[in-house]
């Protein structure tokens, strides 16, 4: 999978570029903080700082606020966009918030964040345990006076029922009187017991806040000033977040690619394919490459070489040259027997397949058949680096097997025979 370099360096370059793209066109922007504290009780761990966090954080990002902020502070900014760019983090558990807005001008940003935390205390202060005790006293004090009211109104008739005069004559009418002024008695005695049990729960409650209330007052610690330097800039870490994520899409395609396209890597997994073995790999740094070729000619009783190329070779002509020497005569496909100006010999020859270290197994399969037709033996293999060698820089030239018609010299052979046959039968002899 390695060996798709190309595939994964593409994608590595392209996510990196990308980043690059998306932050040339960036503006600058600019941070303010101010730091407050809440009419809340000293949080005992992170979990309870969080959460008072949260409950500020919930109040600074409602649209609402927002728009009277952006209003107190007298700027134009998207409500939507601002709240993105509202931080509101507790600073440890001391209780003590700390609010940040980002924004592409140093003073809208100071101005936003002052206006958002005296937005912020002036909620906290119309729900604090002060503000809702004073709410709970003018409810209770209204509940007296409509309990006053209502006693006034039964000692009234109270009275009234006690100088009720009864007619000897008709009695049945200050019965019906006193019928009536009795169940007006008993319906203001009935509205008195419920205000009476509201009162009750307001006081409990008033009782209640007075006995868990917070000593602290929310105030501003530290007003927002704006900032003299712009924020860092996020260009080195979306390039690294880039780099891993161009290695897994690469790693990725590379193995899709090796799924599909299966490959040959290293010298040996060729060699092996072919049934052959390695007689080097170029560069030829110690330069016994040539030693080893003289070496395997003389064991097989040939006098020449010819170089086979397995896929995409460069050079081959090149390499020829500097691989002859010690009475040994190198030569290719170009320069075989039969061709116009070759000075290829026609004795005894032997082949030697060329091939990259890395290969498609597809490629692998032109060189067996040219080796179970071919009469003459192999001497082995010669890998090269995928990366460029000494071998010449001309133009990829395929010197894999193929036909290629040539006139008849030398011999009778019929018109139109391929080089590698006519090849093979003179080596034959």
């Amino acid at each position: 999978m390695l060996g798709h370099w190309y595939v994964i360096t593409f994608f590595v370059l392209a996510a990196l570029a990308g980043v690059v793209v998306i932050h040339l066109g960036e503006p600058a922007t600019y941070t303010a903080s101010t730091r407050l504290v809440l009419d809340a009780p000293a949080p005992q761990s992170v979990g309870e700082a969080q959460a008072l966090s949260d409950a500020a954080k919930a109040i600074v990002t409602s649209p609402s606020h927002i728009v009277a902020a952006l209003k107190a502070a007298g700027v134009s900014r998207d409500p939507v966009n601002v709240e993105k760019n509202i931080t509101l983090v507790p600073v440890g558990t001391s209780g003590v918030l700390q609010l940040s807005v980002q924004d592409t001008s140093a003073t809208v940003s100071a101005a936003i964040t002052n206006a958002l935390a005296d937005n912020l205390i002036q909620t906290r202060l119309a729900v604090s345990p002060a503000a809702r005790i004073t709410s709970l006293d003018s409810r209770i004090n209204t509940l007296n006076d409509r309990i006053t009211a209502i006693d006034e109104q039964i000692a009234s008739l109270q009275d009234q029922l006690a100088q009720l005069h009864v007619n000897p004559n008709d009695p049945t009418t200050a019965a019906v009187q006193a019928q009536i002024l009795d169940d007006r008695i008993a319906a203001y005695s009935s509205e008195r017991a419920a205000l009476t049990q509201e009162e009750l729960q307001l006081e409990s409650e008033r009782n209640n806040l007075i006995s868990s209330g917070s000593d602290s007052t929310p105030s501003v610690i530290d007003k927002a000033t704006p900032p003299a330097n712009p924020d860092p800039s996020r260009l080195p870490i979306d390039l690294a977040l880039a780099l891993i994520v161009g290695l897994v899409l690469g790693t990725g395609a590379a193995s899709m690619l090796e799924i599909f396209g299966p490959s040959l890597s290293g010298a040996e997994a060729i060699a092996s394919t072919l049934g052959l073995p390695v007689l080097g790999t170029l560069p030829d740094e110690d330069g016994s490459l040539s030693d080893r070729l003289t070496l395997g000619a003389r064991a097989a009783d040939v006098e020449a070489v010819e170089l086979v190329g397995i896929g995409r070779v460069t050079g081959m002509s090149s390499l020829a040259k500097a691989l002859s020497g010690s009475g040994l005569s190198v030569f290719t496909v170009e320069d075989a027997p039969g061709k116009h100006g070759s000075t290829a010999p026609t004795g005894p020859s032997a082949l030697v397949l060329v091939a990259p270290e890395r290969i498609r197994k597809s490629a692998v399969g032109p060189a067996k058949d040219l080796l179970s037709v071919s009469e003459r033996p192999v001497l082995g293999l010669v890998a090269y680096s995928n990366r460029r060698t000494h071998i010449d820089e001309g133009p990829p030239i395929n010197v894999g097997p193929r036909l290629e018609v040539v006139t008849k010299r030398r011999s009778e052979a019929p018109d139109g025979i391929s080089k590698e046959i006519l090849s093979d039968l003179w080596g034959a002899r």
